[in-house]
């Protein structure tokens, strides 16, 4: 079988997608793979099979269909790393030479096969062992990564909490706005003046943390922490795959769960955020025809890369609603059907624990100040472009969560308690150290409590939770210090508290 036919192109035309696949596995659910991985084998057994009709020859066929995967699927990368590449001051690897470049290489090639290439079945046992070769790596990744997320589920299952607690709870909103930084940041570092929503929260009854900071500088620890009331070190928490199912499975869910709440949360585009094993997972309508965030990275590896490089040169600052199916359209549509859905959980019975991790003011930008769709091509984009981009979205968030706190507590049978937390500050583009990446919003309505005698100006994300199970479910849960740990991903680093105020 080895040596006798040349099933290698089948296996090259699966390698790119399951390569980058593995390569950001623990950002996706693999249900996203499945679509490109088919249409990428199809795409090769159309072209192999083409060639076969012309040539009536398997292995000069297969030689023809690996050469053209190769260009197909390396140019993308292959322009990435030489697209900043000058010679006096002069860009030399741009799509109109990198692309009649590529199809000089791929026709030398094709003439070289048909022409002199006497003998294309030697090399057919060789590039079917390279094929298989290839393909261990990427599938023992992902099936190594689902081992370990299993493990690490059971793992966080065994230590939850069943305590229960028989006393009338109100229903709980953890809503996460994520890279939303604190109001001295956006005044001093961003030229933004956020007084006006900070206002208006207290007005509603909110108590804002003026002197808050994040416990962790990203995501994927942030959120594990702040839903366990614990400090990452405190609960080992060193691979990512257990930080996952303490995000997901942690110990503010588990004692919800024992209480009697029902689990309510939404897609967020980031698979480690998503609880789709939720009580009621409100997902969102895509359109008929639509690209996934991972399909469109794969696009970006492609020789498919000019044409999208192109559609952004013309369509820049132009509304994005004329470009349905994009990855960005499901991103606007993703984010718009949570603050619309969160409108509606007044009106759901029982108990709720609702946890919306809402990927906004972050990037990408595809919200103006008003809500209008747009287009941003951050990439080429100066540090003012972005910092108005940001902001512009922090406008346009701010807008839509006081309508929908205004909604929450008009319609809630019961005042509910509401947590408004930004995980970290703004991305890296606008907050190259500490001093703009920690300090982050963080406002709390806790009805019927002294919020004064159980919150303060510096209280973190891992104090939020122990104050709620406290103030509400008789707990006796001690408060932690404030501590915030900047991260590059690989140690953490203890920092100060940068607010003006703090003592």
């Amino acid at each position: 079988m080895f040596k006798k036919f040349p099933f290698y192109p089948l296996i090259f035309s699966v390698f790119p997608v399951l390569s980058l696949a593995a390569h950001n596995i623990r950002e996706i659910s693999f249900d996203v793979v499945y679509r490109p991985l088919i249409l990428s084998f199809l795409f090769c057994v159309i072209i192999f099979g083409v060639m076969w009709l012309f040539l009536r020859d398997w292995s000069r066929s297969a030689l023809i269909t690996s050469i053209v995967l190769f260009v197909f699927f390396s140019y993308g990368q292959i322009y990435n790393a030489l697209e900043g590449l000058t010679i006096s001051n002069v860009f030399i690897f741009r799509h109109r030479t990198l692309l009649p470049l590529f199809g000089l290489l791929m026709l030398a090639g094709l003439l070289w096969i048909i022409r002199k290439n006497k003998q294309p079945a030697r090399f057919t046992l060789w590039l079917n062992l390279l094929s298989v070769y290839l393909l261990m790596y990427p599938i023992f990744t992902i099936v190594w990564h689902g081992i370990q997320q299993l493990e690490a589920d059971r793992s966080v299952s065994a230590l939850s909490s069943q305590t229960a607690v028989n006393t009338d709870q109100p229903d709980i909103y953890y809503i996460i706005l994520d890279a939303y930084g604190r109001e001295d940041v956006l005044l001093n570092k961003l030229g933004y003046d956020n007084s006006e929503f900070i206002n208006s929260l207290t007005q509603r009854g909110f108590y804002v943390a003026k002197c808050s900071q994040s416990n962790y500088s990203y995501t994927q620890v942030s959120l594990p922490s702040s839903l366990n009331y614990d400090y990452l070190q405190n609960l080992n928490a060193t691979r990512d795959s257990y930080r996952v199912a303490l995000l997901k499975h942690g110990a503010v869910r588990s004692f919800l769960e024992a209480n009697g709440y029902k689990v309510v949360a939404f897609p967020t585009g980031w698979d480690y955020t998503e609880w789709r094993d939720a009580d009621l997972y409100l997902d969102y309508a895509r359109p008929a025809i639509f690209i996934t965030e991972f399909e469109e990275l794969v696009l970006d590896t492609t020789v498919i890369r000019a044409v999208l490089d192109l559609r952004i040169t013309n369509q820049n600052n132009v509304s994005q609603k004329n470009s349905k199916g994009s990855s960005e359209t499901l991103r606007q549509l993703r984010v718009l059907s949570v603050l619309n859905n969160l409108k509606k959980m007044p009106a759901l019975d029982g108990k709720l624990f609702v946890f919306a991790h809402i990927v906004v003011p972050h990037p990408p930008y595809s919200f103006g100040p008003n809500g209008e769709w747009i287009q941003f091509d951050e990439q080429n984009a100066t540090y003012d472009e972005i910092r108005v981009a940001y902001i512009n979205q922090v406008k346009f968030i701010n807008r839509e969560i006081l309508d929908v706190i205004d909604v929450i507590l008009r319609e809630s049978k019961k005042p509910p308690v509401i947590i408004v937390q930004g995980d970290h500050g703004p991305p890296p583009e606008l907050s190259p150290t500490y001093l703009e990446k920690m300090p982050i919003l963080n406002a709390y309505y806790l009805p019927g409590i002294q919020t004064k005698d159980v919150l303060y100006p510096s209280i973190s994300p891992v104090n939020s939770f122990r104050v709620v199970l406290n103030s509400y479910f008789d707990q006796n849960l001690p408060l932690l210090e404030d501590h915030s740990y900047y991260s590059d991903h690989s140690e953490y680093n203890l920092v100060p508290n940068s607010c003006p105020g703090n003592p």
